[in-house]
């Protein structure tokens, strides 16, 4: 199960590219580990160029072949991962399933604003995944998780509706702000989604039951292209679904996660703050 998972992480452009940098580093190091062993060994330092084209023709090419034939049969693989674990009774008691889980919640449930780039994508996985692994073990984890983040999303898409419709004349200015909002909306979907189907009961959260939470971030989605493509955008006018969040709340959760956002992978530091955030 494990290398099969690994080998279906390579239906992802951006696993394979992160792997093919992880290549070639390791053959730039074996190249020089080579060398150095061949110096010590009383061999000729002049024969580096025969030992870079080992590396290079023997393992390097080979392997990048492998790498880039994997977009061939990694998807599939994939989808039969995800369609197996869909079936497990403890589907979300182990990281893998978890991972497996949320890649499937999320190619059914979300569409990404065409302003959004793999980078957000990845981000709204990845927080699903650790959100769900941290919620296991909290009684009511998933649904306060996913109620503090629906309410952190209503209270974004308006302030950010209001200040394109009024000041934010400049397009450019706002990309950054909606990125973040839509992955937050994605991932809050998936929590959503997720907690659904551990539970089979529709979500709720504050008063009880919260209607229509998936037509709600279809349509925050939806108006994030509003606001990253259109010079004038029309205020957000959607009923908010849940209570608001206490003073400050919201401004510290969309702060963490705009964070995460815009760091670097692996992000475990920013994404580590938001979820301690997040269930505090």
């Amino acid at each position: 199960m494990n290398l099969r998972l690994s080998l279906s992480r390579l239906a992802s452009a951006e696993t394979r590219a992160a792997a093919a940098r992880g290549l070639a580093v390791l053959c730039a190091i074996g190249f020089v580990l080579t060398m150095i062993v061949l110096v010590a060994a009383g061999g000729r330092a002049d024969q580096w160029f025969f030992i870079l084209l080992v590396w290079a023709l023997f393992v390097y090419v080979p392997l990048r072949i492998l790498l880039e034939a994997a977009q061939t049969f990694a998807p599939a693989l994939r989808r039969r991962l995800i369609a197996q674990a869909a079936t497990q009774t403890e589907r979300y008691a182990s990281s893998s399933g978890i991972e497996l889980m949320v890649d499937g919640l999320f190619e059914r449930e979300v569409v990404m604003p065409r302003i959004t780039t793999p980078v957000q994508r990845a981000k709204a996985k990845d927080g699903a995944v650790a959100v769900l692994a941290k919620a296991d073990a909290i009684d009511g984890g998933v649904r306060g998780a996913a109620g503090d983040c629906l309410a952190s999303v209503e209270g974004w898409v308006a302030h950010l509706g209001s200040w394109a419709a009024n000041e934010g004349q400049n397009i450019q200015a706002r990309w950054g702000e909606v990125r973040a909002l839509a992955a937050m909306a994605a991932m809050t979907k998936v929590l959503i989604a997720a907690h659904e189907d551990r539970g089979g009961a529709a979500f709720g959260s504050g008063n009880g039951q919260v209607s229509d939470p998936a037509v709600f971030l279809d349509a925050c989605l939806d108006y994030c292209d509003d606001l990253a493509l259109e010079v004038d955008v029309t205020p957000w006018e959607e009923r908010p679904l849940t209570p608001p969040l206490r003073p400050g709340r919201a401004e510290e959760l969309r702060a963490a996660w705009k964070t995460f956002v815009d760091t670097g992978p692996p992000a475990l530091d920013a994404r580590n703050t938001f979820i301690k955030l997040l269930f505090t």
